[in-house]
């Protein structure tokens, strides 16, 4: 609510969820309100744990009452004209988004009350410069630096444990206290989680990167913010690659995964806009969710026959594709798994298959033949829809389609 000057609370009012007036320039509180506290500043603090759950959004310069025992979810929401924060050593937890899009804020330093620094709680502040982290903070929630595209180096202490994923995306340089025994940071500023032999994070100047030998599995958005990455080489020790590990990467050209990894994640490769070619071992069982969605350069893909299922989306929008051959271990393929390859001209369906999901070809505008084997049971709608060249097919006798599975021109023809 960006035009609303003023809110007045009664003193009816016992609960107040999170982010309630974020944007709100001025929030006032009926005097018999038992339940909050305004302070002389304009923030709102719930009395029963002590939480600052609201600060007015034309603050510039702000300090936390020293009553403040929490800073809660999306405290500073809509503070976009805040460029510094005092808080006191009161406070033991900055909540999640406490601080998300203040970006203004250029620095700020964390007392050493703190033990927690939630979810996303400093996301999109583009002009932080400095942040100091505390001996005392055991944790550090996904996202919480996401988008500090100005912070161009962070230390974390040896009393961190915990750090969640994209923690750190687009921080230029992460440095580690050498006592901290949670976390190792190799030579060229990958950051490796011991526990489970994982690399979370990989600094986001890099052009061309080995990933350390000891790593078992490339966590979610490892690489997110490494735009300028050209090349990349996997060690056969890594064994899963996850979740968007290189979306966005735009300049990646080429990459070889090794026959040691057996899944590539959700959306894993997605929006590689430069990704020409791709080695898949027969190692790899599963291609996630939009693995390779838009990387509209990628003009052929060998699929090995290791693979028994393609994800909805996983080759959506690769706009230079023009042939596929599925292997005969594929028994599924998911909703829209190549939808929009305008330039598809050959897909070969294996006799292994058993369903073809919703719109798993839709408008892939070339397509001018489809043999669809006699294994298929089920087609989903718009499987095929917008393929405009598409003007006749045979499906099996037993297999279920619907109206909209072909486009309406198209003469679909059941085997006797």
């Amino acid at each position: 609510c960006r035009n609303l000057e003023s809110v007045t609370i009664p003193n009816s009012v016992t609960s107040i969820g999170d982010g309630a007036f974020a944007g709100v320039r001025n929030v006032k509180l009926s005097s018999a309100n038992t339940a909050f506290f305004l302070d002389k500043s304009g923030a709102l603090i719930r009395k029963s744990d002590n939480t600052l759950i609201y600060v007015p959004a034309g603050v510039i310069n702000f300090t936390i009452p020293k009553s403040v025992k929490r800073i809660g979810f999306f405290a500073f929401g809509g503070c976009s004209s805040l460029t510094s924060v005092t808080i006191p050593n009161s406070v033991t937890s900055i909540g999640n988004f406490a601080f998300v899009l203040c970006e203004r804020l250029e620095s700020v330093t964390i007392p050493k009350s703190v033990t927690s620094i939630g979810d996303g709680a400093f996301g999109g502040c583009s002009s932080l410069r400095s942040v100091t982290i505390p001996n005392s903070v055991t944790s550090i929630g996904k996202r919480a630096f996401d988008g500090c595209s100005s912070l161009t180096s962070i230390t974390i202490p040896d009393s961190v444990k915990s750090i969640g994923a994209e923690a750190f995306s687009d921080v230029k340089n992460v440095k580690f206290s050498s006592a901290n025994t949670s976390f190792i940071l190799d030579k060229s500023g990958a950051l490796i989680r011991k526990a489970d032999n994982t690399l979370i994070y990989v600094p986001s100047g890099v052009i061309n990167f080995t990933v350390p030998k000891s790593v078992t599995s490339i966590e979610k958005n490892a690489f997110s913010g490494c735009k300028n990455l050209t090349s990349v080489t996997i060690p056969d020790s890594v064994t899963s690659i996850g979740n968007k590990a290189f979306a966005y990467c735009c300049n990646l050209k080429s990459i070889t995964i090794p026959n040691s990894v057996t899944s590539i994640g959700n959306k894993a490769f997605a929006h590689c806009c430069n990704l020409t070619s791709i080695t898949i071992p027969n190692s790899v069982t599963s291609i996630g969710d939009g693995a390779f969605e838009d990387c509209d350069n990628l003009k052929s893909i060998t699929i090995p026959n290791s693979v028994t299922s393609i994800g909805a989306g996983a080759f959506s929008f690769c706009t230079n594709l023009t042939s596929i051959t599925i292997p005969n271990s594929v028994t599924s393929i998911g909703d829209c798994a190549f939808s929009s390859c305008a330039n598809l001209t050959s897909v070969t369906i294996p006799n292994s298959v058993k369903r073809i999901g919703e719109g798993a070809f839709d408008y892939c505008c070339n397509l001018t033949s489809i043999r669809i084997p006699d294994s298929v049971t089920s087609i989903g709608r718009l499987a095929f829809s917008g393929c405009d060249n598409l003007k006749s097919v045979t499906i099996p006798k037993n297999c279920k389609y619907e109206s909209s599975s072909f486009p309406e021109w198209c003469r679909v023809i059941r085997k006797d």
